[in-house]
């Protein structure tokens, strides 16, 4: 996977953030310019994307291995990707818009669903995907946050990512669990029963938000709202 710095000031403690299938480090510049509670977070942070494969680069191992803590926030297909990553220690971690079971009929996106936004995935189809995933986004949000990475690119994120799941394990084999998750009431992506379901399963505490579409970050405040 990539992994890009967007604070590096020397802290100890290390802050995580999984991104959507797809997206690109645009997410976690823009909620660094939004507004105070989200750029000032008292850690280093990292953005990490592009999951056609999952291992971490060497400096990010590293990082990790030396600090005093690792919070981790992941979102969408990225709460897969953070629980097979093979993090060994995590200090928090909280899952937003995702499950630890991500093709699945009950607990997170149906198979056919999943196959046909693979087999079909183009300019047009990843049109129609921005509008469900930033469904009563503002527009400017959107524009700001909406990936530039190509087509054929997120269409092999996806394969692998695909590939990855049906040969995994179906129990992740993390070595730590999710602190709590939160499910937006609007996500159009990944049906909040289904988001429900899993974290029943999983024993992960739920916090519904009821206007929240499946880009969840104009709905929450910052950092200290997530990991309190």
């Amino acid at each position: 996977m990539k992994a890009e710095r967007i604070v590096h000031e020397g802290s100890p403690d290390l802050l995580l953030l999984f991104n959507g299938w797809g997206m690109d480090r645009r997410v976690a510049d823009w909620l660094l310019s939004a507004s105070p509670e989200w750029s000032e977070s008292g850690s280093d942070i990292v953005v990490l994307y592009d999951y056609r494969e999952l291992t971490f680069p060497s400096w990010l191992v590293e990082a990790i291995a030396v600090a005093r803590s690792v919070d981790l926030l992941a979102w969408s297909l990225g709460v897969w990707a953070a629980s097979n990553a093979g993090l060994m220690r995590v200090s928090r971690a909280v899952a937003i818009n995702g499950t630890l079971w991500p093709v699945d009929a009950c607990r997170g996106i149906p198979p056919d669903i999943f196959t046909g936004t693979l087999e079909n995935w183009s300019d047009e189809n990843r049109k129609r995907f921005e509008r469900r995933m930033f469904a009563a986004i503002p527009p400017d949000t959107a524009d700001s946050v909406r990936s530039v990475r190509e087509v054929s690119g997120q269409r092999e994120e996806l394969r692998s990512i695909g590939e990855a799941i049906s040969r995994l394990p179906a129990e992740p084999p993390s070595a730590w669990s999710f602190s709590k998750a939160l499910i937006g009431g609007r996500d159009q992506i990944f049906s909040p029963d289904n988001q429900r379901l899993a974290w029943l399963e999983a024993g992960v505490p739920v916090t519904g938000i009821a206007g929240m579409p499946h880009f969840p970050f104009t709905h929450i405040t910052g950092w200290q709202e997530l990991f309190s």
